[in-house]
């Protein structure tokens, strides 16, 4: 029985009817609704060719994916290549940036044979910093509480459920990273981002400089970025660590972030699957 698909309130709605074996059947049913629900969802195909082989055909839709690894690994090429990739498909994406200002977004992403500026004009693609959002919460955005990361997740969901957008990234998550009242600020903002998202059947990826337990455990998904160094070069590396009802491959993957988007050899060959 996976527990892991059970909510909080789930949980606790069903601790309250104080029956065990009640419990057991209400738990039962619940996982029974969730997996029928996953069962529905249809794969989200990342338009990455390695990554989708690498996923069996993608990342289940309305999942939140977290991208992590340190800085120039690759993570913000990566997710701007599926919202790219998407908007080709005409599914329209937001690329939400917590630090780099929208210009400099921009401007690294004409390098990609595959972008066309239509995108952003016709709607397919919308490249917003975060401060864009500053003048509806009413105070300066420094995400530094539960509440402001709250509000901001809420419209973010105000803008997919607007303008229909089936992808989502997030650039990067790491401004999440303060405490309220002793409490991690990221977990909580990342699971009413996950909710918001599985329901709007809007795929994420959302970037992390490090890994975090308990951001790893809300999230659905999560891919590693890093270095390997091998004979004096430094290369990019991507490994799937977890994907949620993905049969998938674990295996670490040299990649090359070119012009044509990014290519993947395996690290070590055999026993890819």
């Amino acid at each position: 029985m996976r527990i892991e698909f059970l909510r909080d309130q789930h949980v606790s709605d069903l601790l309250s009817w104080g029956s065990l074996e009640n419990a057991i059947i209400g738990q039962s049913n619940i996982v029974q609704q969730m997996q029928s629900l996953q069962k529905e969802r249809k794969l989200c195909a990342t338009g990455i060719e390695c990554l989708d082989r690498i996923l069996g055909g993608g990342v289940p839709v309305g999942h939140v994916v977290l991208v992590i690894g340190a800085s120039g690994t690759g993570k913000t090429t990566l997710s701007l290549e599926f919202l790219i990739r998407g908007a080709i498909a005409s599914e329209k994406g937001i690329f939400v940036s917590t630090v780099s200002p929208v210009e400099k977004i921009l401007s690294s992403i004409d390098r990609f044979d595959f972008f066309d500026r239509k995108m952003l004009e016709d709607g397919r693609l919308n490249i917003l910093h975060i401060d864009a959002f500053e003048s509806s919460i009413g105070d300066a955005l420094i995400l530094d509480s539960l509440e402001k990361g709250m509000r901001l997740a809420d419209l973010i969901g105000d803008k997919i459920r607007k303008i229909n957008a089936s992808r989502l990234v997030i650039d990067s998550f790491s401004s999440f990273s303060g405490q309220s009242n002793g409490v991690p600020i990221g977990p909580k903002v990342l699971s009413r981002l996950s909710s918001i998202l599985f329901e709007a059947k809007c795929t994420a990826m959302v970037t992390a400089d490090e890994l975090k337990g308990s951001e790893l455990a809300v999230a659905d998904g999560v891919i590693l970025m890093g270095d390997f160094e091998r004979r004096g070069d430094l290369l990019r590396t991507m490994q799937v660590i977890k994907m949620r009802g993905v049969d998938h491959s674990r295996s670490r993957y040299v990649i090359d972030l070119t012009s044509c988007g990014v290519l993947a050899t395996p690290l070590l060959r055999g026993g890819s699957r």
